[in-house]
C-alpha cells in the first residue's frame, strides 16, 4: 500500500504532525473507490448497449442481403457460399492466366532476335 501511495504522488504527513491527514486520505480513497465503481457500472451498461446496437446492425445487414438476393435463411447462406467459391475459383483462374502470360512475353523476346535478317540493328549504317 505504501508503494502505491508513494507512486501516486500523495505523501501523507506523519502522525506526529497531527494525524488528521490519515483520515483525509481514507476519505479520498473512499471517494476514489466510489468513482471507480461508477465508472465500472457505466462501462458495463455501455458494453451492453454496444452489443444491442451491434445486434441491430447485424439484423439490418441480414435484411439487406435478403432483399438483394431475394431469399433468406439457409438459402441465403448457400448462395453466399456459392458466390464465395466462385470468387475464389475466379481468382485462381486469373492467377494461372497471368503466370502463363509472363512466359509468352519471354518467348516473344527470344523470337524477336531470331526473326531479324540483319546482324546489325541498323542495316543502313555504313
Amino acid at each position: 500500500m505504501r508503494a502505491i501511495i508513494l507512486s501516486s504522488g500523495i505523501f501523507p504527513k506523519s502522525e506526529t504532525n497531527g494525524g488528521d491527514d490519515m483520515a483525509d486520505i481514507a476519505k479520498k480513497i473512499t471517494k476514489l473507490d466510489e468513482k471507480i465503481g461508477k465508472l465500472k457500472e457505466r462501462i458495463k451498461s455501455d458494453t451492453a448497449e454496444c452489443e444491442k446496437l451491434s445486434e441491430q446492425k447485424a439484423l439490418l445487414i441480414y435484411q439487406s442481403l435478403c432483399r438483394q438476393y431475394s431469399c433468406e435463411g439457409q438459402a441465403l447462406a448457400d448462395m453466399i457460399a456459392r458466390e464465395h467459391e466462385q470468387a475464389a475459383t475466379s481468382v485462381a483462374d486469373d492467377k494461372s492466366v497471368s503466370d502463363n502470360s509472363y512466359a509468352d512475353v519471354a518467348d516473344e523476346e527470344e523470337m524477336l532476335g531470331q526473326t531479324s535478317f540483319f546482324e546489325k540493328n541498323d542495316p543502313y549504317s555504313d
